[in-house]
């Protein structure tokens, strides 16, 4: 097939332009869909993940409905070793530690909410953790451990709750006043009709002056 002069000038254009920038098109479609298809993987293999911990989860969950400890520290060992860094096992990890602080077994308690505390990625999985860490450590009069670990930074929703427990922490060491300044100050944290009101005023009124 013949083609005019201006075709064929045009065809000749194309050509030396694929010449010279060809092969960096051709890279970069092919960067584009690598990281397509990458985005793609990554997302099915978190979905694969999580799917896969949802089903050990549930083991946690009904092993410590049960109370069954042994189960437990299997299915959470198994649960935080393969699949860590999904949310599951934070939650997994405060599941075991409410169920290991009602059987009084605090070692087992204090190491599943460090693990919460060192790996959850949600902000308010970790302030859970702390809290109850403080409370465990309250629990045994390690009254300056609790507050150290109260003192430690938290998502600011939380404020209202780490400053009660730190006016308990002082209360239970006998330290009338700082217990007070923590229970008013946790009382200016809460907003409206919070239903946490009345019981840290109740708390407030019984400390006196």
């Amino acid at each position: 097939m013949a083609f005019d002069l201006q075709e064929q000038e045009q065809i000749d254009e194309l050509k030396a332009f694929w010449s010279q920038w060809g092969k960096w098109i051709s890279a970069a479609v092919l960067a584009t869909a690598l990281g397509y298809l990458g985005t793609k993987g990554w997302t099915y293999y978190q979905q694969s993940q999580a799917e896969k911990a949802a089903v050990i989860y549930d083991d946690v969950a009904s092993a410590a409905q049960s109370g069954d400890l042994t189960r437990l520290k299997s299915s959470i060992a198994k649960l935080q070793s393969d699949y860590g860094r999904t949310a599951y096992a934070s939650r997994g990890a405060l599941l075991v530690a409410k169920a290991a602080f009602d059987k009084q077994d605090l070692a087992l308690a204090k190491s599943q909410l460090g693990w919460a505390v060192e790996h959850a990625r949600e902000p308010a999985l970790q302030a859970v953790a702390r809290l109850r860490m403080a409370a465990v450590l309250l629990d045994e009069k390690r009254y300056d451990a609790a507050i150290a670990e109260l003192n430690q930074e938290h998502a600011s929703a939380f404020d209202a709750l780490f400053l009660d427990l730190k006016g308990d922490v002082y209360a239970a060491k006998g330290d009338k006043k700082a217990a007070r300044d923590q229970y008013k100050s946790a009382l200016a944290k809460l907003v409206g009709d919070s239903p946490n009101r009345q019981y840290i005023q109740t708390k407030l009124d019984a400390l006196g002056g």
